[in-house]
């Protein structure tokens, strides 16, 4: 299942600092170190999502610890059996949790430059962004594809994104928000989307 909250500008200071107990102390040290409040509110926000993923599909209400696999990609240290995924940009966080190995991202639409398209994209997808009628919106649909195999894989650090052609990802679902795109790679795509009630009862 994807959990999808769209709008962290919904949530004041003072809901954010009634979430932090929610949070492990390992998610709160990370926290505390985050040097930008949108990178606080954002990773508060995904850890918390993550929460309510875990209780309303697996009964588990508790503040998880993360455990690191190659790559740095994280696992739940105390429920192996268990897979997840955390993606945010600005105001929209994104989580999956499966059976399996899976990957989400999210990514706010927003004005491209040729040079990261060229860098990103294989020749044939750069040609068919140059050519489309909404070359931002193509570009963030791909980009979003290609980072969610790569987190389903691992090898998000390791691989040129280049190198990954979107066409080839299998067992993928995208989601078109108002102004983001969701893509999700190895996983049931039923999406839930999360308002502040559902924070309120992890409260």
């Amino acid at each position: 299942m994807v959990y999808i909250f769209d709008n962290i500008d919904l949530l004041n200071e003072d809901f954010f600092n009634r979430l932090k107990p929610l949070l492990s102390a390992q998610r709160l040290d990370k926290v505390e170190r985050m040097r930008t409040a949108p990178a606080v509110r954002a990773s508060i926000t995904a850890y918390v999502l993550l929460r309510i993923a875990l209780l309303e599909e697996y009964g588990i209400n508790e503040a998880v610890i993360f455990t690191f696999g190659g790559n740095n990609k994280p696992y739940l240290k105390d429920y192996p059996h268990i897979f997840f995924s955390l993606s945010h940009s600005q105001n929209s966080v994104a989580c999956v949790v499966a059976g399996n190995e899976a990957g989400i991202d999210i990514q706010k639409t927003k004005a491209v430059n040729k040079k990261l398209a060229k860098r990103v994209l294989t020749k044939d997808e750069y040609s068919k962004f140059l050519s489309a009628d909404e070359p931002n919106d193509y570009f963030c649909e791909i980009w979003t594809v290609k980072e969610s195999f790569l987190k389903k894989t691992g090898d998000g650090i390791t691989k040129e994104l280049r190198d990954v052609p979107a066409a080839l990802v299998e067992n993928l679902k995208t989601i078109k928000g108002t102004d983001y795109y969701c893509s999700v790679c190895g996983a049931d795509a039923k999406v839930k989307y999360v308002g502040r009630d559902d924070f309120e009862k992890l409260l």
